[in-house]
């Protein structure tokens, strides 16, 4: 092979080469990616997110009920389940946390629900093969142990503009302390205008002269303040006296206490509501939890806690009220009640 030939065939084996190269690294650049293996939720795991939903929302373990079910070909399941659940607890709402919780695991599930006078029928599915069938029945026999919470903001009117703002448009309906002042009665009017109840406070440090409540006080004196005090803020909120005030402490209390019962209202001293004004926030939140967990003592609980205290609870609050507990302003308290 002439020298001239041999130089030919190396080019011509070096572009094929290239060639190969180059087509290959084309081929593995189009060549779709590797699909990574889905994670299925077993039976036993979707039955546990059945279960933690049903906790969550305050269902009791007597109210549901199972039987053997009889599977499919492809079916997993073993057990159907039967939930008597509360009038007052929306079913579709259980629906959708389950689903909400399933979603974060698998890639799709299909849930079905077949009404018949109010019973829900749920199926779910992975890969089309059934891992949890359930029906959900309204029982007007059972109801939830929660507890009816109201709630006092000790320092709404010392609230920067910002907070107090906040305060105004959280959705529950919380109350706030007031002194009685002439300069408070409009802030008595906003709060009305947005759907806040109030409490009266009766301590040292009423300045207002003709609201004014001091041990030192003739009688005739005492009775134009408390006519002053009911006349400018009504006789259907809460009055509570701080039993640090000196008046709590003087002779003259009962007097007091007469004169406000006469017009129509009682007084109730701050021991007899549930103090939560504390710095440390594991002793806030497990004073808290123990009240609304205790449902042998009263059905009724009033806290008295600042603007700060209330909005770490908010989270904590949700999970009681989720679980059957109910907010309630003060006015549909047993202290107000007529």
């Amino acid at each position: 092979m002439t020298t001239r030939k041999r130089k030919i065939v190396n080019y011509l084996f070096a572009a094929a080469i290239v060639l190969l190269v180059v087509n290959t690294a084309i081929d593995y650049k189009e060549r779709p990616p590797k699909q990574k293996a889905v994670s299925e939720l077993s039976v036993s795991q979707i039955e546990g997110v059945f279960f933690k939903v049903m906790d969550e929302y305050g269902i009791e373990p007597n109210w549901i009920s199972k039987k053997k079910y009889k599977a499919g070909e492809y079916d997993s399941v073993k057990v159907e389940y039967f939930v008597k659940l509360p009038q007052d607890l929306p079913i579709p709402l259980i629906i959708k946390d389950i689903n909400r919780v399933i979603e974060k695991d698998i890639t799709g599930f299909v849930s079905e629900e077949k009404k018949n006078y109010g019973t829900t029928e749920i199926r779910i599915y992975t890969n089309e093969v059934l891992k949890l069938k359930a029906t959900l029945i309204p029982d007007k026999e059972n109801v939830r142990k929660g507890s009816e919470l109201s709630f006092i903001i000790s320092d709404a009117f010392d609230l920067s503009d910002k907070n107090f703002k906040n305060f105004l448009s959280i959705y529950l309906p919380v109350s706030a302390e007031i002194i009685p002042d002439k300069d408070n009665i409009a802030e008595a009017d906003t709060l009305r205008s947005y759907l806040k109840g109030f409490a009266m406070i009766l301590n040292n440090d009423i300045d207002d002269n003709d609201m004014k409540l001091r041990p030192e006080y003739t009688k005739p004196i005492l009775r134009g303040s408390i006519n002053n005090i009911v006349g400018a803020f009504g006789n259907d909120h809460l009055y509570i006296v701080d039993e640090r005030a000196d008046i709590f402490r003087s002779p003259v209390y009962n007097y007091i206490k007469t004169v406000f019962s006469d017009l129509g209202v009682r007084l109730h001293p701050q021991s007899e509501f549930i103090n939560l004004d504390m710095k440390d926030d594991a002793a806030l939140f497990a004073k808290f939890n123990n009240e609304c967990s205790d449902t042998t003592g009263a059905p009724q609980k009033i806290f008295i806690l600042p603007y700060e205290n209330f909005t770490k609870l908010i989270g904590t609050i949700e999970k009681f009220k989720k679980k059957g507990s109910k907010i309630i302003p003060l006015s549909q308290t047993n202290l107000l009640k007529r």
